[in-house]
């Protein structure tokens, strides 16, 4: 099986035609709402390039300004998110710009009938900057898989990726999933000799749990991946894994789940086979004014730095504390590593924070998040900027602000 449908930023404005011009079966009522926000931080940064050496301190600002709507009914919830950001500094001027990142995520989850149900998200990041990630986005400083791979590459990419996934209760207790997914690195291309570093991941997975009690649950499933590279001599490669999979809500604060198997690797032209372990797991704590979360474990994934196959793993971990109704404290960290052929990266974070609601619109912030990074490939110099086996170290202070307003709210039957 060999799945050939290359990914683009076309996908985004495929998903939101979906999302608000697809018809939605309801009777109940129905609500369109509108909301602009911004965001602007000042912020210091020792290291502000992340460079693994000549590194470079110094003041700076980042600014974000978008909109979010969304749509609710009885038989639909959809939304779509759109920012573009600007960074300027005080002396590092050449590193100053604006209105050249994008930011989009559309959602739609469709309540097709009371047994099946069904998701499409789009996520689209262009051209944002390592700093813009670092000190503007809510995943910070634990990051999910995704963000770390972008901060391997270290502006040497944009990404999206697309997924549609499908739920259905059989009664009984069965219930199954199934789901595809797309996700592509835009490579920086050099344009002097025409070069495409762009490399894609499409899947397909698939699982089937009983439901021993509303508690617990088991089950099996089977993931398919196909890996595919625009640059000149690189083979693609396939991964299968099959798994098995629990879920246990072990009381009313704590929930557990896991899914482990073996992968089985496979490149074309080739007649080698790989097989590793492949595991993913999560525990969620919920207490009286706050809730931890821990996510980890290791998956085949593309290294985006340079375009090729390994495998990602690490975890990342975040505890969000409510001081009071308006006060809320962070904490968290992520690790991640990502190995390929020839070449293996490891990404650390951790920071922490806090942040006042001010009021329904306006919250202020002040956040710390350091980021260290230690690439090692064949050659001295990477592609991503990085020295070889030098790590590099970042320590980010920020202040900032968030607004966003209900500026438009619509209702009906």
């Amino acid at each position: 099986m060999n799945m050939r449908i290359r990914n683009h930023p076309g996908i985004a404005l495929l998903a939101m035609f979906f999302i608000f011009c697809v018809p939605a079966s309801s009777h109940a009522q129905e609500l369109f709402r509108f909301y602009p926000e911004a965001q602007i931080n000042g912020f210091y940064g020792d290291n502000i390039q992340l460079k693994t050496n000549n590194g470079s301190g110094g003041f700076g600002s980042a600014m974000v300004a978008g909109f979010y709507l969304d749509y609710t009914s009885s038989a639909r919830y959809a939304s779509l998110h759109w920012d573009t950001f600007a960074q300027l500094f005080t002396h590092q001027t050449e590193l100053d710009r604006a209105g050249e990142g994008q930011y989009v995520n559309a959602t739609d989850t469709e309540n097709i009938s009371s047994t099946t149900k069904i998701r499409f998200d789009d996520f689209f990041y262009r051209d944002a900057p390592t700093v813009l990630t670092i000190t503007t986005s809510d995943q910070a400083p634990q990051f999910n898989s995704l963000l770390a791979e972008l901060l391997l590459a270290n502006d040497q990419v944009s990404i999206n990726r697309f997924s549609a996934t499908m739920w259905h209760s059989w009664g009984r207790g069965w219930t199954s999933e199934f789901s595809v997914h797309q996700t592509t690195f835009f490579g920086n291309s050099d344009n002097s000799n025409n070069n495409s570093t762009n490399s894609y991941v499409q899947s397909f997975s698939t699982n089937t749990d009983y439901h021993f009690t509303e508690r617990f649950s088991l089950g099996g499933g089977y993931r398919y991946y196909d890996f595919q590279f625009s640059a000149a001599g690189r083979p693609d490669e396939q991964a299968h894994w099959p798994f098995a999979r629990v879920t246990w809500q072990a009381n009313r604060n704590l929930f557990l789940s896991a899914i482990g198997g073996v992968v089985i690797a496979h490149t074309q032209g080739t007649n080698n086979d790989t097989v590793s372990p492949g595991a993913l797991g999560l525990v969620e704590y919920t207490f009286h004014h706050g809730i931890l979360r821990l996510y980890g474990g290791q998956e085949p994934e593309l290294t985006s730095g340079l375009g090729g196959v390994g495998e990602i793993r690490g975890g990342r971990g975040n505890l969000v504390y409510y001081f009071t109704p308006r006060v809320t404290g962070t904490a968290g960290g992520g690790f991640y590593q990502s190995n390929g052929n020839g070449f293996n990266a490891q990404l650390i974070s951790w920071g922490v924070g806090v942040s006042d609601r001010l009021n329904k619109s306006l919250a202020v912030y002040a956040r710390f998040t350091q980021i260290q990074i230690n690439e090692k490939g064949r050659t001295e110099f990477l592609p991503t900027g990085f020295q070889s086996g030098r790590e590099a170290t970042g320590n980010y202070f920020i202040l900032g602000l968030s607004v966003s307003v209900e500026a438009f709210r619509w209702s009906w039957l």
